[in-house]
């Protein structure tokens, strides 16, 4: 009975390790943002912190963060992405959890808040806040990011050197096309 039941795993185990290297040799090329490396992609990641109650005002503590990606079809000359943010206010009237879906429909560089090279869109975003969704559709949108790779501080955003617990970066990457 026992010879019976290790051969039995012997040959499931041969079997799922069939199964699994067939799938991963069958499998085509992960299909990434960016075209497969046939766009330019900017990639933007954000952060937020304001937890200091005598900088921020007891009302305004919390944060948001945030991931996004602009994409230029070198073939088409289309301007096109999307973002994921996510908010959290402890105190006042914005308590809770937020979370934004982000589409953007076009995008351009032009002189603006971050500068003589600051991202504009037009964009649909859906905003989630404590059960309720609502829809908003941006034109013109002034996002307030750099559209230079690099690291920027909160120094280089705002101006000034944070207290302790207020923080700002924003990261900006690009992926020409290839």
């Amino acid at each position: 009975m026992v010879k019976r039941s290790r051969r039995l795993v012997a040959v499931l185990v041969s079997v799922a390790g069939l199964v699994i290297g067939g799938t991963v040799l069958a499998a085509g090329p992960a299909q990434a943002y960016g075209g497969d490396g046939h766009m330019d992609v900017y990639q933007i990641g954000i952060s937020f912190n304001c937890n200091t109650a005598a900088f921020c005002g007891s009302e305004n503590l919390g944060g948001f963060w945030g991931w996004g990606e602009l994409d230029h079809n070198t073939t088409t000359g289309a301007n096109t992405g999307d973002a994921q943010l996510e908010g959290c206010g402890h105190n006042g009237q914005f308590s809770g959890a937020s979370h934004i879906s982000v589409d953007i429909t076009d995008w351009w560089v032009a002189p603006g808040s971050a500068g003589p090279f600051t991202f504009f869109t037009n964009e649909v975003d859906t905003i989630t806040f404590r059960g309720h969704t609502d829809v908003q559709t941006l034109t013109n949108d002034d996002i307030g990011v750099p559209a230079v790779a690099g690291h920027y501080s909160t120094q280089d955003i705002f101006g000034f050197t944070p207290p302790p617990g207020v923080s700002a970066q924003i990261q900006v990457a690009f992926k020409p096309a290839h």
